[in-house]
C-alpha cells in the first residue's frame, strides 16, 4: 500500500482487509457480469495489494450462457456459499448487492466487513466498517475500475475484460443509465481488455432449450396498452426473466416489459422501461414489497415465493398489481403479442 494516497477509497478498503482474517466475496446469488466483475477485481486488489487471497461465493447458479462464458474465458472460479461458513472469524464483502436483501446468502444476524454497490441504498447499515455506496454510477463495475487506478497496479488483461464487460453488460453498451463515470471506467479499460475472450464471452453459444424458452415466452405474451407482459413456465436459470424482459422491451409503442418465470419457489420477475421520469425500482417494490424488490430508473427485478395456489396463480396477481401500480385499468384491453 506504499504508492497508494492514503486518502484514496481504495486504502481505506485494504485497511479494513488487512490481517490474517480470511475474506469472503459475496455478489448476489445469480451474480450477473457487473457482480462477478466486481467479485474478481476485488479478490485481485487483495492479492496483489495485501498478499492476501479471496473466495468468492455463490448462493444460487451461473446460468446464463454469457456469464459462463465469463468464468471460463476470465478464469473466474467462485464457490458454492454452502462449502464455506459465514458465520466464524472471516470478512465478508458484499458486492452489487446489500446486507438484508432477498438476494444474496449473507445470514441475516451477519454484518459484512464490506459493502460495495451501485443501488440505491435499502438501509443506513452505520455499523459496516468499509460502505461505498454510488446509485449515480450505472455499473458497480465502474467503482472497482476507480480501485483500480487508485492503486497504481497494473490493469491486468483477464480483470480489465471483465470489468469492461460487466459495465458494457449492466448499461447495454452504455446505452442505459450510464453516466461520464462509466464511459470513462469503460475508455481506460478498452486498451486492456483482451477483445478475442470479450467477443467469446458476448457471442457464447447457447442449447436448444434457451430458443425454446424465447418462443414460450413470446407465445404467451400480452400487450396491455403501453406495457408488455410475459409469463413464462419453469425456467433452467433466473437471468432467463431478465434477459425476456430485456428482449420484449424493443417492442414498438411499449413502455414497460415485464417477464415472469418460476425457478424452483420462487417467482422471479424483471422489470424494464423506456421511461426516465419514473423509477422501475420504485415500481417493483410496490408489487412485489420493499424486502422483494429492487432496482434502478429504468431496470428492476426481484422474486417472491410461490404461494399455495402454485405458480400460474400467483404470476396472474403479480401482473394484476403490475398494471394497477402502473396505471393500466381494465378498460385497456389486452392482446395476445402474435396470435
Amino acid at each position: 500500500m506504499a504508492s497508494i494516497d492514503p486518502k484514496s477509497r481504495v486504502a481505506g478498503l485494504l485497511r479494513v482487509l488487512e490481517g490474517p482474517v480470511p475474506l469472503v466475496i459475496l455478489p448476489h446469488d445469480n451474480p450477473d457480469p457487473d457482480a462477478l466483475a466486481c467479485a474478481a477485481t476485488l479478490r485481485y486488489l487483495v492479492r496483489e495489494c495485501l498478499d492476501k487471497d479471496a473466495v468468492i461465493a455463490r448462493g444460487g447458479i451461473v446460468g446464463r450462457a454469457e456469464n459462463r462464458a465469463m468464468l471460463k474465458y476470465l478464469n473466474i472460479n467462485i464457490q458454492p456459499v454452502g462449502e464455506i461458513d459465514l458465520c466464524g472469524d472471516v470478512h465478508v464483502a458484499l458486492v452489487d448487492t446489500q446486507p438484508g436483501r432477498s438476494n444474496n446468502s449473507l445470514p441475516s444476524d451477519r454484518v459484512p466487513t464490506v459493502v460495495i454497490d451501485h443501488h440505491p441504498a435499502y438501509a443506513e447499515y452505520a455499523g459496516v466498517p468499509f460502505l461505498d455506496m454510488r446509485e449515480h454510477y450505472g455499473a458497480t463495475s465502474t467503482i472497482l475500475t476507480e480501485y483500480l487506478q487508485e492503486s497504481r497496479l497494473e490493469a491486468e488483461s483477464k480483470i480489465a475484460t471483465a470489468l469492461f464487460y460487466g459495465i458494457a453488460a449492466e448499461t447495454q453498451d452504455l446505452g442505459r443509465e450510464s453516466t461520464p463515470a462509466d464511459i470513462a471506467a469503460a475508455q481506460f479499460l478498452y486498451p486492456f481488455a483482451n477483445k478475442r475472450r470479450l467477443a467469446k464471452i458476448e457471442n457464447a453459444r447457447v442449447p436448444r432449450v434457451y430458443f425454446r424458452a424465447f418462443r414460450d415466452a413470446i407465445e404467451r405474451a400480452t400487450v396491455h396498452g403501453r406495457a408488455v407482459v410475459s409469463t413464462l413456465p419453469e425456467v433452467q436459470y433466473p437471468d432467463m426473466v431478465a434477459e425476456v424482459a430485456d428482449f420484449l422491451l424493443r417492442l414498438d409503442d411499449v413502455e414497460w416489459a415485464c417477464a415472469i418465470g418460476t425457478f424452483g419457489e420462487f417467482l422471479q420477475v424483471s422489470l424494464r422501461t423506456t421511461e426516465r421520469e419514473v423509477n422501475a425500482g420504485d415500481i417493483l417494490q410496490r408489487v412485489l414489497g420493499t424486502d422483494s424488490a429492487g432496482g434502478h430508473d429504468m431496470t428492476a427485478g426481484g422474486r417472491i415465493r410461490v404461494d399455495a395456489d402454485g405458480p400460474d396463480a400467483t404470476a396472474a396477481r403479480v401482473r394484476t398489481q403490475l398494471l394497477l401500480v402502473l396505471g393500466i385499468g381494465d378498460d385497456v384491453a389486452s392482446m395476445p403479442l402474435v396470435s
